[in-house]
């Protein structure tokens, strides 16, 4: 009777708190809503669960928040401000996909990485309802942060710790000062469950121990195992469900692209009552907007099918072959087509920004790394004209590259031409010109590699054109709203 009467009164007590957690929960949902209305959209789209005979859970996996009511309560100690500012931490993460990783990243550096960025986010909105304690010192250590390393969006930072580790004592104080939530189920989290705290039948101290133990193996991980450093952030919306992805990003059924999309719109539409506020946030927003696909990838948006004069075995029918092979001895009913419709690029202007703020290595490896896509991978053919045209202010050189021997003795006696100020537009009168000359008959586009400090032309050419940026700062507003903007990953 007593053993009854206690499960039932535990019972109670874990109702009364699991009911409290929920409340302080919708009052942080709340605060966020009053304070930001551009976030009313994301604020409500990510589920809670609250984790049973568990302590010191608070994480999410891009579709729910898990957390226990014991941690909830901790936080609340601290004031309200301050588990609101936790609430849309782990928010932000949701909604820029922090926890869509490949199974190669340095778990420790991204861990980092996604705090530090979202932290300068929440810190950018200055609203009073995410003020905590640490606010002074985390803004005073994100302006040592960003003298060091410049724009502290997810993926230069991440790029910034792989290149250039920080020491044992950064890392401690940055994990001491942003980390807010727990990552864990953004690696490798049971792609059959969507409940992967309840499933769990650890102990606490398992628990706790297990979590030690990860974060240990982690780190030693991130300093040890070099293959993790290769990592490239661009190419994650492009594994789509590809094996190779893994992590919670797989369970989500939120449609965070689209949620971004909204928060987006929202809050530049709320421009008027938030003024100069949020200016970080925005940016970040409109980069993750912006499709970031792999340069071979978008090199083939400028290929049109031709006529190759080559046996298309697609399209050959065998069995009518060999059919008329054995009904009328040497006679097949059908010969294979001599010629294919492949898809490549015949015409291509290529046009290099060689200004003098233009890095003359960097020049060289984009000039390289487009040629080996285009060579290595069909997109040009045998034979094909290929204007490479070097620009500062005015034209300085255009070699016309007609085939394979061509491209190699280009690369071989490649020299950087100009040096002198910037201006884009001789390079489309130039096209133009040549196109009343006839010399490009079929052009399919224009690949202006440029640092993006320069006079942009105002009317839309009658062929494609992709400004190419090696660095996404160099982004400008100045680029018009016709052009492609692609960013080259060296």
């Amino acid at each position: 009777m007593s053993k009854r009467f206690n499960n039932e009164h535990k019972d109670r007590e874990l109702n009364k708190d699991a009911i409290l957690a929920e409340k302080i929960i919708a009052a942080a949902q709340d605060k966020i809503v009053a304070s930001m209305r551009f976030m009313d959209s994301a604020v409500f789209a990510l589920k809670k669960e609250i984790a049973l005979d568990k302590k010191g859970v608070f994480m999410v996996d891009g579709t729910t928040l898990y957390y226990s009511s014991d941690e909830i309560f901790a936080r609340m100690k601290r004031g309200l401000s301050s588990f609101t500012h936790d609430y849309m931490h782990v928010l932000l993460h949701c909604i820029f996909k922090h926890y869509y990783v490949s199974e190669k990243v340095n778990r420790l550096y991204w861990d980092l990485a996604s705090d530090i960025a979202v932290e300068e986010m929440i810190e950018s909105l200055g609203a009073p309802c995410l003020n905590t304690p640490e606010s002074s010192e985390r803004r005073d250590e994100l302006k040592r942060i960003k003298a060091k390393r410049g724009r502290l969006s997810v993926d230069r930072l991440y790029k910034s710790f792989v290149n250039d580790p920080p020491i044992e004592a950064e890392v401690g104080l940055m994990r001491e000062l942003f980390t807010v939530d727990d990552h864990l189920l953004w690696y490798g989290a049971d792609k059959s469950s969507n409940k992967p705290v309840e499933t769990s039948e650890a102990s606490d101290d398992e628990l706790e121990n297990s979590s030690l133990q990860d974060q240990e193996e982690n780190q030693q991980r991130s300093f040890d195992d070099d293959t993790d450093t290769k990592f490239n952030i661009t190419s994650i919306e492009e594994l789509g469900n590809n094996e190779e992805c893994d992590g919670a990003a797989l369970l989500s059924d939120q449609d965070w692209d689209k949620i971004r999309e909204t928060v987006k719109t929202a809050l530049e539409m709320d421009d008027a009552s938030f003024g100069d506020v949020g200016g970080t946030m925005k940016r970040e927003l409109r980069y993750a907007e912006e499709k970031r696909i792999d340069y071979s990838t978008f090199l083939r948006k400028f290929a049109a099918n031709h006529e190759t004069l080559k046996v298309d075995d697609d399209s050959f029918d065998y069995i009518m072959y060999t059919y008329g092979l054995n009904r009328y001895r040497d006679m097949p009913l059908i010969e294979p087509l001599e010629y294919k419709d492949e898809k490549n690029i015949r015409d291509l202007v290529i046009a290099i920004d060689t200004s003098g703020s233009t890095d003359g290595e960097l020049v060289k490896k984009f000039v390289d790394k487009s040629f080996e896509i285009l060579c290595n991978n069909d997109v040009i053919g045998a034979k094909f004209n290929i204007h490479v045209v070097q620009c500062d202010a005015e034209i300085q050189d255009d070699t016309v590259l007609k085939n394979r021997d061509d491209v190699d003795g280009f690369l071989r006696n490649l020299e950087i031409k100009g040096l002198g100020g910037t201006d884009f537009r001789p390079v489309f009168h130039y096209i133009n010109e040549l196109i009343r000359k006839k010399e490009l008959r079929n052009l399919r586009g224009l690949l202006y590699f440029t640092d993006g400090k320069g006079t942009y032309p105002k009317r839309k050419p009658v062929y494609d054109t992709a400004f190419i940026f090696v660095d996404d700062d160099a982004c400008g507003d100045d680029v018009p709203a016709w052009a492609m903007k692609v960013y080259f990953d060296e």
